[in-house]
């Protein structure tokens, strides 16, 4: 048994269309579709990478977000060479196991071959290229891998425009990478193909643009010529194929500056912990703020003075000794599985935007950056950000669709036992039994609400979640203003939710 997953980069299931998709849709048919499948928190490229080549969320893996800090500086995880500097601190780089290293472990191979940033692309075939397995990422043949049949591959074809942008040639070359390799070597247990649009598309036109959708419908093809080699010869070959998207989109609506909101309310704040900043803060969707010695009364005053403003969604804190969440009126990491040695001391989502604001984007958001208005987004915990697409199809497979809860890094276990090999400790996923031919499946799906709140004077803040078999599952998120009568009673202390 072997398996080809390709990822198609911030592909929202709903957007599947007969006409602009016809390939997704007609393995949709024939295949397993997951209908309540979900991202990792945060939803954004670096950390599903992570998710998926470990099977577990950040509190795992410890890649907390695109931009992170470590050790007092910023760490882009688009670049390799930032992310290794991580490599001297407690636990490396990831802090779990991966899927790429279990199959070396056991003389298993995987190929990996991707267009996405080369941060992705290391840490989706995390200890695989290590090993010398073949990984080919195309935007530098020669960075990953010195395996010989990616050596005579690479000089046939020319080199790519740099930052194309729609990546229409970009996600081709994957494609044809991944047929030239099987012209001259065996299929491996594991493929792992990372087509970086419609993401990219999106982040330019929104989701409803013709271009995006012209792309969409291009990305389709694409995954379209693997799906008719799989028709025709991978599935007589035990061949398992699954297409899955990372994350959702939602469209940005209104933008901000927290950055800029905390400079005016008189705090020292930057992007690094230098000198004269006693703050730092990364934000996109999810603004994340580390203080300087982990100030407590510091956060506080920031927490605040940021509360109030109407973009403000749900905060998270991480736990202090007690137990408690450092910050009073936030929720701990722990409930979005994001508590990490790595992890900020105060994290919160930028709101939705709510009845829409401009037109009729009813799924429009707050954002803090150089994406415009009207574009797509991600990161947070809206139901269009954490929903993504999978579709599994092959012998080892049911056909039809499932309506458990599942997520990103339940991939990684379903194939690592479809192949017979051991799930490390670290790995949060679990295996999608109902799912699969062989296993047995009541038919009973005890989905419990493991829904959490806190709520203050001014507002109540929900993270919806799922408990199915022992696990968590992300469902979005929600802040209601209130005015509490005074004789109401508050919610009780956070550091008593199960997280």
């Amino acid at each position: 048994m072997k398996f080809v997953i390709v990822v198609l980069d911030g592909l929202r299931p709903d957007q599947l269309d007969e006409a602009v998709t016809p390939n997704l849709a007609e393995l949709s048919k024939i295949g397993l579709r997951l209908a309540r499948h979900t991202s990792s928190f945060p939803s954004e490229t670096r950390v599903s990478s992570a998710a998926l080549s470990t099977g577990g969320h950040s509190s795992a893996h410890g890649i907390i977000g695109n931009r992170f800090l470590a050790n007092g500086r910023s760490i882009d995880g688009s670049s390799l060479s930032a992310l290794l500097t991580l490599g001297s601190e407690r636990g490396g780089v990831l802090t779990a196991a991966t899927i790429g290293e279990v199959l070396a472990a056991h003389g298993r191979a995987m190929l990996s071959i991707g267009s996405q940033s080369q941060g992705s692309f290391g840490l989706s075939s995390w200890g695989s290229w290590q090993a010398g397995a073949p990984a080919f990422w195309v935007h530098d043949p020669s960075k990953f891998s010195n395996n010989a049949a990616l050596r005579r591959i690479a000089p046939t074809f020319p080199m790519l425009t740099p930052d194309e942008a729609p990546a229409r040639a970009t996600i081709e070359r994957v494609v044809d990478l991944f047929f030239s390799f099987l012209k001259e070597e065996a299929l491996p247990e594991v493929s792992l193909l990372w087509l970086s649009e419609p993401d990219i598309t999106y982040h330019m036109f929104g989701l409803q643009h013709p271009t995006a959708r012209e792309v969409l419908h291009e990305v389709d093809r694409q995954f379209g010529r693997i799906f008719a080699w799989w028709s025709e010869k991978g599935e007589q070959e035990e061949v398992q194929l699954i297409a899955a998207s990372d994350h959702g989109h939602a469209i940005i609506g209104e933008k901000i500056s927290v950055l800029d909101h905390l400079q005016r309310s008189g705090f020292k704040v930057g992007a690094e912990l230098t000198p004269d900043v006693d703050a730092a803060i990364t934000a996109q969707r999810v603004v994340n703020i580390w203080a300087r010695d982990r100030d407590d009364h510091l956060l506080t005053e920031m927490y605040h003075s940021l509360s109030e403003e109407p973009w403000f969604g749900v905060a998270f804190s991480r736990k202090a000794s007690d137990g408690a969440p450092l910050i009073a009126d936030t929720l701990p990491l722990s409930a979005v599985m994001a508590e990490h040695h790595r992890s900020a001391d105060l994290s919160f989502v930028l709101a939705d935007c709510g009845p829409p604001v401009r037109d009729a984007w009813s799924d429009g958001v707050y954002y803090d950056g150089a994406y415009p208005i009207g574009a797509g987004m991600h990161g947070g915990l809206s139901a269009h950000e954490l929903s993504s697409l999978c579709i599994l199809a092959g012998s080892a497979f049911r056909s039809g669709v499932v309506d458990t809860p599942t997520s990103i890094v339940d991939l990684a276990p379903t194939i690592l036992s479809s192949l017979g090999l051991p799930l490390p400790s670290t790995m949060h996923g679990r295996v999608i039994e109902e799912t699969l031919q062989h296993r047995g499946d009541s038919g009973q799906y005890n989905v419990e609400d493991a829904s959490v709140s806190i709520a203050s004077s001014r507002r109540r803040a929900t993270v919806f979640r799922e408990r199915y078999r022992q696990r968590l599952y992300l469902k979005g998120a929600a802040v209601t203003r209130l005015v509490r009568p005074k004789h109401d009673r508050p919610d009780a202390n956070p550091a008593q939710l199960k997280a």
